[in-house]
């Protein structure tokens, strides 16, 4: 399903509310002339957050936390807001679109003036921004909207790291939009779109 939206010029709270009844965003380079479409799937790819889920997580990602190098990333958040998010926007291969679009990263920084968008960064004390990701927040449900990562294994580490806290934080809801084999391997799953909305309505608080 597909529903299409005025872009940068719709309400925060229009914008809060659509992803309070399931839907996201996601642009097209190549049609910025039409408004900014949004999506309800009817599957919906999410990582579970309880311990035994984590805990496959990381035995996925054991290699990647056990490199030496690891122990020297520490996670922030917005520290590197702008930064993240260009890093996001850029093409993952040669030749590749863009959904993470201008008016896209226009609409994550006023979410961020309103504390529901924030960056969650991975930092080397020698080569800065390593890892990122893009976060809408909601309530107990945390949209995980990109990732990228400039060096190996760093977005595995992130990856954990950022489940860890989402856990530790008491959050219900981690909603990644669709699986990928990458993020299935590392714990992702589809669930549909009743148990997503289910899943949500617990997360920010809505009566069932």
């Amino acid at each position: 399903m597909t529903l299409r939206r005025p872009d940068e010029d719709l309400p925060l709270e229009e914008v809060v509310g659509l992803y309070a009844a399931g839907w996201f965003p996601m642009d097209d380079d190549e049609r910025q002339d039409e408004p900014l479409p949004w999506y309800s799937p009817e599957e919906r790819g999410v990582f579970d957050l309880d311990r035994d889920a984590l805990q496959r997580t990381r035995r996925a990602v054991r290699r990647s936390l056990a490199r030496p190098e690891a122990e020297r990333w520490s996670i922030v958040f917005d520290v590197a807001f702008a930064e993240t998010l260009a890093w996001c926007a850029r093409p993952r291969t040669a030749g590749e679109g863009v959904w993470l679009t201008p008016r896209m990263v226009r609409l994550y920084a006023r979410l961020a003036e309103v504390g529901l968008c924030h960056t969650i960064e991975l930092h080397d004390p020698e080569d800065g921004l390593v890892a990122g990701c893009v976060a809408v927040t909601i309530g107990k449900a945390a949209f995980l909207e990109s990732m990228f990562h400039r060096v190996p294994h760093a977005g595995n580490v992130m990856l954990f790291r950022t489940l860890d806290l989402l856990v530790r934080s008491g959050a219900l809801l981690c909603d990644i939009q669709m699986t990928t084999d990458h993020t299935e391997r590392l714990g992702a799953r589809s669930i549909s779109r009743w148990q997503y909305l289910a899943r949500l309505q617990e997360a920010i608080g809505l009566p069932g």
